[in-house]
């Protein structure tokens, strides 16, 4: 099982280069095409100007889009070359999470930015242009690739983690993730406060990822202390995770109430790629 078509987003975000290579490693690692799908951000109206705003306003914010659309478009293609990666490029004036929404239905990965998390920071990409990684799971229907908004990631899937509570959605990323499961050296099936009622939690899904040919641990731990989302991130970290695989779960509290909220916390504080199915 191998993944051939990957679609990353693209924007006017300085980590365009780290999704870019993230797609890139996979696609030369399968043999896949790689998608960008860079969005055009529309022309902003700023409050202090009042309600006249002069054409030709509007006319620079739009050149100055296009021409940061044309630089990135000459990177992305010149990352791909030197990979030897068959890419292509496609432009969108709609909003970020409509388009990827329309075109990612067509992929088998989506290769996704996370937001800066710190509000303290400056804004790096236009408003309304950044996106959550985990609505559009919730929206497209495809397995989701986060990538951290700091850091590099040279290698991704060698040591992945699976966040295992049992759930439709975390059966469905595990499922999504079998292109990166087969192919890792190590794979630790973890499980926070599990019933214990039915046997060892995780063991039936470790057999089945035996039969894959899937290196499998199952680890469970209690904690009361600190919320389950804290304590996956810590586990990442001991453990030296380079790929978090984890179902997307949505705001009402009644869907989040196994983890806690466990999605909102990884997605804010991530350190390593997630990929995310819903």
């Amino acid at each position: 099982m191998a993944i051939r078509d990957i679609l990353v987003h693209l924007s006017e975000d300085p980590r365009n280069g780290a999704k870019t290579d993230m797609a890139l490693q996979i696609a030369q690692r399968d043999g896949a095409h790689v998608t960008a799908l860079y969005t055009l951000p529309p022309p902003q109206h700023l409050f202090y100007m009042g309600e006249y705003v002069p054409p030709e306003f509007y006319q620079r914010q739009i050149d100055e889009a296009r021409a940061a659309a044309k630089k990135a478009k000459a990177e992305f293609e010149a990352a791909a070359a030197r990979q030897g990666v068959v890419a292509e490029w496609v432009e969108s004036e709609r909003m970020p999470v409509d388009a990827i929404e329309t075109y990612g239905r067509a992929f088998d990965l989506l290769v996704l930015g996370q937001p800066d998390p710190d509000p303290e920071n400056p804004v790096l990409v236009p408003s309304g242009m950044d996106v959550l990684p985990h609505d559009i799971s919730l929206r497209a229907g495809r397995p989701i690739l986060a990538v951290p908004y700091a850091g590099s990631y040279p290698v991704v899937g060698r040591r992945v983690m699976v966040a295992w509570n049992g759930s439709r959605e975390a059966t469905r990323a595990v499922h999504d993730a079998l292109p990166f499961l087969t192919k890792a050296e190590h794979v630790t099936i973890y499980c926070i406060n599990a019933d214990r009622s039915r046997g060892t939690p995780g063991a039936e899904l470790a057999r089945h990822l035996a039969r894959h040919g899937v290196k499998v641990e199952v680890s469970n731990t209690v904690v009361d202390d600190i919320e389950a989302g804290e304590a996956l991130l810590s586990a990442v970290s001991d453990r030296s995770i380079d790929l978090l695989v984890m179902g997307a779960y949505g705001h009402s509290r009644l869907r989040e109430v196994v983890f806690g909220g466990v999605t909102e916390t990884i997605l804010s504080s991530m350190t390593v790629p997630v990929l995310l199915s819903n």
